[in-house]
């Protein structure tokens, strides 16, 4: 949708109302949105209109997103905005609004942003509902057997017939592929900014669902202040004094607060030198415009090396590396205003492919811990650690980030035949 066009639809009281943010919604960030709805009133508690709401939110999930602004009555002839009338924006009535699209639609559709708006007097207070094209359309709406998948043809809502269906889940498939393949290009754009003569884990996230339409791009202070919430929050997760805790995050230094410039995102990295053309050496962290994440961290040089012909992979260093992941992931999307599920990869590379991975470490019995760092009792060697592939859940609490470590970590420990995790269980 264009400027022109949305100030058409105003009408004749756009100079009243500071709109330039639902502009923004649209083409900066929905450009291929082609729906915008004015609703007098925010949905009242008969299922009539509880079921209406549900319908307009999956309609334009389903199909190129859109906004709904309440507080504003329509002209039915014409489509354009007629009058505005105030509407609670308070948080309560943003809450039930999210609580009704999560319990009417199914799957819930993921993305959406209530942003209240006033007047310039400051007289008038409007509701705008931001909804994403969603990458989990076809969503349905109804209750028992009376379900039906809304769709949206030009200002119209139609319903989806059985071959609208088959295309609908088909390209939501296709739509899976295409997010995996995104996490590997991800990596192996890391990949290149990495020193190559060592073994690092590698992890990039991005999240399911489109930004929140009204937002703004990231400076470089706004990473300084990301990087630092989300060392405190994994520190919550993961305290310091736990046994062989790394610190990674904390190994940014003065990089966190001078991240370089990167293609729609901020790189802070640490370097062996100020030459603009190294590669980093230890901790490489990648936040993007859009809300997507990218963590890697050398796996050795922690230690002087134990077994020439073996890549060394701590076990500590793991369960470290993912705690960090989860809460920079989580901390970056809320500061973005958005907590969205992101799907995630993460894998470990290395640069010779004969030389198998081995797990290292100190063991740990009771209250004691071996001076000595070696390999660890009972595991095996691995030459091929497959990536591994899951989802950061959104919103999330510290249980739920705390869950999702632990599946990171142990999808990889396990493939070395380790089954407990000193750290993660809360033992460290």
């Amino acid at each position: 949708m264009r400027w022109s066009r949305i100030h058409a639809q105003l009408g004749e009281v756009s100079g009243e109302l500071t709109y330039q943010l639902l502009a923004s919604a649209v083409t900066e960030q929905m450009p291929e949105a082609e729906d915008l709805d004015w609703k007098a009133t925010l949905p009242g508690k008969d299922d009539t209109q509880l079921d209406e709401f549900a319908k307009d939110v999956a309609a334009m999930a389903n199909t190129a997103g859109g906004l709904i602004a309440y507080g504003v009555a329509e002209d039915r002839g014409t489509g354009r905005a007629k009058s505005m009338q105030n509407v609670d924006i308070s948080e309560g009535s943003r809450r039930r609004l999210r609580a009704l699209a999560a319990n009417r639609i199914h799957p819930p559709v993921l993305g959406l942003d209530l942003v209240p708006l006033t007047s310039d007097d400051g007289q008038t207070s409007l509701l705008a509902l931001s909804i994403p094209r969603s990458p989990d359309a076809p969503h349905l709406i109804g209750r028992g057997n009376r379900l039906g998948v809304p769709y949206r043809s030009g200002p119209e809502t139609h319903w989806m017939q059985e071959g609208d269906l088959e295309r609908a889940y088909a390209n939501r498939f296709s739509r899976r592929a295409d997010e995996h393949a995104r996490l590997a290009e991800m990596v192996e754009e890391m990949v290149e900014q990495l020193e190559p003569d060592r073994a690092w884990i590698v992890a990039a996230v991005h999240p399911r669902a489109p930004r929140p339409a009204i937002s703004t791009v990231p400076t470089r202070g706004d990473i300084a202040v990301v990087l630092e919430q989300a060392l405190n929050r994994s520190n919550e997760l993961l305290p310091p004094s736990a046994f062989d805790r790394y610190m990674l995050l904390r190994e940014l230094d003065q990089a966190a607060l001078n991240p370089r410039v990167g293609l729609r995102r901020w790189i802070p990295q640490t370097l062996p030198s100020a030459s603009p053309d190294d590669r980093c050496h230890f901790v490489h962290v990648q936040l993007h415009h859009d809300g997507a994440v990218g963590f890697a961290v050398a796996l050795e040089g922690w230690y002087d090396p134990l077994f020439p012909n073996r890549h060394h992979v701590p076990h500590t260093l793991i369960e470290s590396f993912a705690a960090d992941l989860v809460t920079l992931s989580n901390t970056y999307g809320r500061h973005l205003g958005a907590q969205l599920p992101s799907a995630l990869r993460a894998e470990l590379i290395r640069p010779d492919s004969s030389r198998p991975f081995v797990l290292i470490g100190r063991e740990r019995h009771g209250a004691f811990a071996a001076e000595a760092v070696g390999q660890i009792r009972g595991t095996r060697t691995v030459r091929k650690v497959t990536p591994i592939l899951t989802e950061i859940p959104a919103p999330a609490g510290p249980d739920d980030l705390m869950k999702t470590a632990r599946s990171i970590t142990e999808d990889i420990l396990h493939q070395f035949g380790m089954a407990s995790l000193p750290l993660l269980t809360g033992r460290g």
